[in-house]
C-alpha cells in the first residue's frame, strides 16, 4: 500500500512540472526554439533612404539544452542603435524583457505574454508572419513599438526583429526607417565616404594655402613699403644732412620679409622664430 501512495505522489509531482512547463506560452516558447534556423550573421547592416547605413554587432545565446534561454543583443556602430531582447525566467514566472537604452539600465517588461502584448505605459510586442524588406522577405517576426508609449525609455520607436535573422527594421524616434541590406550597401557607402572626405580635405587645403599666401603676399608687402618710404624720405640728423640706409640693411629687411613669406606659405607659423635678424 505505501508503495502504491509513493508511486501516485511520484505521478502527480510529474503531472504538476508538466502543468507548469505546458503554461509557458507558445510565443514565448518560439524564442527559446529559435536556435534550430538562426542565422549565424554576427554582423549585419541597416540602411534609410538617403544612403545613410550603419554597421550593427549582433549577438544571440540560446544557453543548452538541459537549460534553454534566449538573449538577443544589437549594437550600431555610429547610430543609438543599442537593442536587448531576451527570456527571463524566475521560478514559475516567464516573461520577455526588452532594453533598449541600456546605458539607463530600465527594462520594459512583458509578463507571461502572448503576442500581442502591452504593458502599462504603452509599450506594444506583437508578431507578424514575414516582412518583404527590399528584395528580401524575412520570416517569424517580432515587433517592438514604444511609438504610443507615454515613457519611452528607447533611443528608438521601434524595432523588428526576426526569430530566425536578428534585426531585419528599426525607426528612429523621427520616424526615419532603417532597413536590412547587404554587405555590398555598406561597402559601397563606405567608398563613397571616403572620396567625400578626400574632396573636402582638398577643398580646405585649398582655402588653407589660398589664405596663407594672402597674408604671407600681405606681410612682405608691408615691409617692402616701408624700406621704399624709409629710403626715400630724408631724416633730419643734427647738422641738417639726409641720412641714406645702407643697402645692406635694405637686403636684411628683403631677406626678412621673404622668410616671413615662406613661413606663411609653408602654413608653419612656428618658423617665423628662424627668421632672425
Amino acid at each position: 500500500m505505501k508503495k502504491v501512495l509513493f508511486l501516485a505522489f511520484v505521478a502527480l509531482l510529474w503531472a504538476c512540472g508538466d502543468d507548469e512547463s505546458s503554461s509557458m506560452s507558445k510565443d514565448v516558447q518560439m524564442l527559446l526554439d529559435s536556435k534550430k534556423g538562426f542565422s549565424e550573421d554576427s554582423v549585419i547592416y541597416l540602411a534609410d533612404t538617403v544612403n545613410f547605413v550603419d554597421k550593427i554587432d549582433q549577438h544571440v545565446d540560446f544557453g543548452t539544452k538541459d537549460q534553454p534561454e534566449m538573449y538577443y543583443a544589437a549594437k550600431a556602430l555610429t547610430s543609438g542603435i543599442d537593442v536587448q531582447l531576451y527570456v527571463d525566467q524566475q521560478l514559475n514566472d516567464v516573461s520577455i524583457v526588452v532594453r533598449c537604452n541600456p546605458a539607463l539600465n530600465e527594462k520594459i517588461i512583458f509578463d507571461d505574454p502572448v503576442f500581442p502584448a502591452t504593458t502599462k505605459n504603452g509599450n506594444k510586442l506583437s508578431f507578424k508572419d514575414s516582412l518583404k524588406v527590399a528584395d528580401s522577405t524575412y520570416y517569424d517576426i517580432i515587433v517592438f513599438n514604444a511609438t504610443d508609449s507615454s515613457y519611452n525609455v528607447c533611443n528608438i520607436s521601434a524595432f523588428y526583429y526576426g526569430v530566425h535573422d536578428g534585426l531585419v527594421r528599426v525607426v528612429s524616434k523621427n520616424g526615419v526607417t532603417l532597413n536590412r541590406v547587404p554587405a555590398k550597401v555598406y561597402e559601397a557607402a563606405e567608398d563613397r565616404r571616403a572620396k567625400e572626405k578626400a574632396i573636402a580635405d582638398s577643398i580646405a587645403q585649398a582655402i588653407a594655402d589660398s589664405v596663407a599666401q594672402a597674408v604671407a603676399d600681405s606681410i612682405a608687402q608691408a615691409v617692402a613699403d616701408s624700406i621704399v618710404k624709409a629710403n626715400t624720405v630724408d631724416s633730419s640728423g643734427s647738422d641738417g644732412d639726409s641720412i641714406a640706409i645702407p643697402q645692406e640693411v635694405i637686403d636684411l629687411a628683403e631677406s626678412v620679409a621673404e622668410c616671413i613669406k615662406k613661413a606663411y606659405s609653408a602654413g608653419s607659423l612656428s618658423a617665423i622664430k628662424d627668421c632672425e635678424i
